[in-house]
């Protein structure tokens, strides 16, 4: 994947000061987990599942290892790929195009997300809110009070505007 030096500088700022981890694109939940899920795509190796690093050393040592262009290509795209599917992506594209959230039907028929209730204690780690296992949090917040979708996510804004034009027609196809 070629990305333009000014567009890999935005991405690295946004990578950097993102929220969740990793803009939520993995599946584990809690950090133990997802050091063991990015050791198994064959990154940090040097790390240990019971690594004490905070998510700033982590991703510092992400961009060492593999720079922006690494962790878009090989980690963010792939799994959002594998999380929600092509046909789920362009079904949010055309939502975004038009300036509307999708319906929550749509997201709990498509098993992108269902109403939780779950103790505190899951959701927090280290003082953090540990975002859901849903894939629509990758690129919706909802509000599970009311059990209604909020808004884009700051990721949702990246993805259709800036890292999906870098896709190239063959990496889709592969994906």
């Amino acid at each position: 994947m070629e990305i333009a030096r000014e567009t890999a500088d935005t991405l690295r700022r946004y990578f950097l000061n993102a929220s969740p981890f990793l803009w939520g694109v993995l599946g584990a939940r809690k950090k133990k987990e997802r050091i063991k899920e990015i050791r198994g795509m064959g990154f940090l190796e040097n790390y240990s599942e019971t690594s004490k690093q905070k998510y700033d050393t982590i991703n510092q040592e992400l961009l060492v290892e593999l720079g922006i262009e690494g962790i878009i290509g090989r980690i963010v795209v792939p799994l959002v790929h594998k999380r929600l599917g092509l046909e789920v992506l362009k079904s949010f594209r055309r939502h975004w195009e038009q300036g509307r959230l999708p319906d929550k039907k749509y997201l709990k028929d498509n098993r992108l997300y269902h109403r939780q209730r779950v103790t505190v204690m899951d959701h927090w780690e280290e003082n953090r809110l540990v975002p859901e296992k849903d894939p629509a949090y990758i690129f919706l917040e909802i509000n599970e009070s009311l059990d209604f979708v909020d808004r884009w996510t700051v990721f949702a804004g990246l993805w259709f505007e800036i890292i999906d034009p870098l896709i190239t027609k063959e990496e889709k196809e592969r994906q």
